[in-house]
């Protein structure tokens, strides 16, 4: 254990949260706080897009473009066409001014994965998902054992079943309803705010 501070030790690994938060516990009485306070909610004027509807937004103006695997940068599509984490790193880079893939952000696992600290979006559960979060898919979504089991991400268009993606090879850039897909979304979203 480490010391907070004020009497109080440090327990690494035990709180939930971004790795900014620390459980401090003292010799009694009082609660541990985070050491850092809790960014507010993006709550946007009415009529307002969220960070993630706009980069949805830009995402859906490449409609009906093809897939092409490994396709896409900051600059535009590759080869012809976007794969699924290209046409999201791109749309990132557009509306944020932020490279996805200079920061070995851009495959699929390594967004999900990434702790909150490098990736600078926040991890929220599955059932708060809203338009504009990425969505992703693999398997049991296991970045400690089965990193690279994770392979396709898109973007929520509602808070129910259905994103805009790059889907596979054959097919162009469109929303998709994975209600009934035979692969079950992974148990968090990555909310761009």
């Amino acid at each position: 254990m480490k010391n907070c501070g004020a009497g109080k030790s440090l327990i690494e690994n035990l709180c939930p949260g971004p790795d900014a938060f620390r459980c401090c516990v003292g010799d009694g009485g009082e609660e541990p706080k985070p050491t850092t306070a809790p960014k507010p909610t993006e709550t946007p004027k009415p009529g307002e897009k969220t960070l993630g509807e706009k980069i949805l937004a830009k995402a859906q103006e490449k409609e009906v473009l093809p897939y092409h695997w490994a396709g896409g940068n900051c600059k535009g599509p590759t080869g012809g066409g976007f794969d699924c984490s290209g046409l999201v790193s791109w749309a990132v880079c557009q509306v944020t001014g932020r490279d996805l893939f200079s920061e070995g952000l851009r495959v699929t696992r390594s967004m999900y994965c990434a702790k909150e600290s490098k990736l600078k979006y926040k991890r929220i559960p599955w059932a708060e998902r809203r338009a504009g979060d990425a969505v992703f898919f693999g398997g049991k979504c296991d970045c400690a054992n089965n990193p690279a089991g994770i392979h396709h991400v898109g973007l929520m268009m509602d808070s129910g079943w259905k994103m805009f993606n790059a889907l596979k090879t054959g097919t162009k850039i469109r929303e998709d309803n994975f209600k009934n897909w035979d692969e079950k979304p992974c148990d968090h979203v990555i909310r761009f705010s």
